[in-house]
């Protein structure tokens, strides 16, 4: 009797590999697609982007009403709760940032120059250490800035000339983000079964798991990462309200805003603080901000996004690094919002590919370990 012959090791492995390249090309051209598409349709992807990221941030509330009233009470308690909450921010918020964004428009040419005068000031040691070159260009940067400001501000005004029609956008935006929403979260289950009946049989089962995994790193990406943003944005406001920082409203919700960006974030949110602080207050504020913004942002990276986000996407900080490389060179200022995610869904696919076997130090025998070497291997004191 003929033996059955056995599928070699090396052609599993080569199978196992093209199909990770052919995926990772395929997603490419599919991601690039979706951003073309979303360009051309920006105001209806605005609508189903919104409705996405309220659907998956409501999502654990609907479901844990949902098991025990009907899917409808559900979706209206939750969402009556929401808007609740959202006008009770508004009607608190945005009163005091708009007076602040009407104040930094009038105080903008003081700004720059005060700027100016602390660049050309004799005690700035940096400044005068510098070649003639680089002191000319640095002198044409807040020349620039204001130029650009100036410029978006008149594009703005120009694009805000017919303010019927920009209510009504706002309007309806308002009433479609959530009601897209609703309908997504009423409509997941029929969705999902749509999906997965389009693969054979004996896929679904890896199919659903796949999906389930992805729903995981989506979900709770989106849902630490509102979370996280809308605590540094709080801690933020608080820590300049009691330095006395002006404009104190709109930073901190720019420094949340911002907070979405890994690594580069903080330090985004963190500069105009300090600009403004050593500006109109003096150095000893300037430097209370600093540490302020230190304390938030380690408050973030020790405490929060360990337990909200990355016990979810599970990447490492050198992947998230690429990862907004990559994609900040494909799809601009959208790419740096999306790297994150992305990349959990990456690690997802390959695992569900390659498999979840670790992989150990005996095997590995590394040569760098977290932990001092003797205690990882205890023969590698031995000459």
């Amino acid at each position: 009797m003929l033996e059955v012959m056995r599928t070699p090791a090396w052609y599993r492995a080569a199978d196992a590999w093209f199909k990770l390249l052919a995926a990772v090309a395929i997603g490419y051209v599919i991601l690039a697609q979706i951003v073309a598409l979303v360009k051309d349709f920006a105001g209806v992807s605005v609508i189903a982007v919104g409705g996405i990221l309220l659907a998956y941030f409501f999502y654990p509330a609907v479901a844990w009403l949902n098991r025990r009233m009907p899917l409808w009470l559900a979706l209206t308690i939750v969402y009556v709760a929401g808007a609740l909450t959202v006008a009770g921010v508004v009607y608190v918020l945005v009163p005091a940032a708009v007076a602040q964004i009407l104040a930094l428009r009038d105080d903008l040419p003081t700004i720059q120059r005060t700027i100016l005068s602390l660049i050309e000031s004799p005690r700035n040691f940096f400044y005068a250490h510098l070649p003639g070159i680089a002191q000319q260009w640095v002198l044409k940067i807040p020349s620039q800035i204001g130029a650009e400001i100036a410029q978006h501000a008149a594009s703005y005004t120009a694009q805000l000339i017919n303010v019927f029609e920009l209510m009504a956008a706002v309007a309806a935006a308002t009433i479609a983000i959530p009601v897209v929403s609703i309908y997504m979260l009423a409509e997941a289950s029929t969705i999902k079964r749509f999906f997965v009946s389009a693969f054979k049989p004996r896929a679904r089962r890896r199919v659903i798991a796949f999906l389930g995994d992805v729903d995981q790193v989506i979900g709770g990406f989106i849902r630490g990462q509102i979370i996280v943003a809308a605590v540094v944005g709080v801690l933020a406001i608080a820590a300049l309200v009691i330095l006395h920082v002006r404009y104190a409203f709109i930073i901190g919700i720019w420094a949340g805003l911002m907070d979405v960006i890994p690594y580069i974030g903080p330090f985004a949110g963190a500069i105009p603080a300090f600009v403004v602080a050593l500006i109109f207050n003096g150095v000893g504020d300037a430097t209370g901000v600093v540490a302020a913004f230190t304390i938030i942002n380690q408050v973030e990276a020790h405490l929060l996004a360990p337990r909200i986000v990355s016990s979810t996407v599970k990447i490492t900080p050198l992947a998230v690094i690429f990862s907004l490389l990559i994609c900040a060179k494909i799809f601009g200022l959208l790419g740096l919002l999306i790297a994150v995610p992305l990349a959990g869904i990456a690690r997802v696919t390959i695992v569900h590919i390659f498999g979840e076997d670790e992989v150990s130090n005996a095997q590995l025998k590394p040569g760098l370990t977290h932990l001092p070497k003797s205690e990882v291997d205890p023969r590698s004191t031995e000459s």
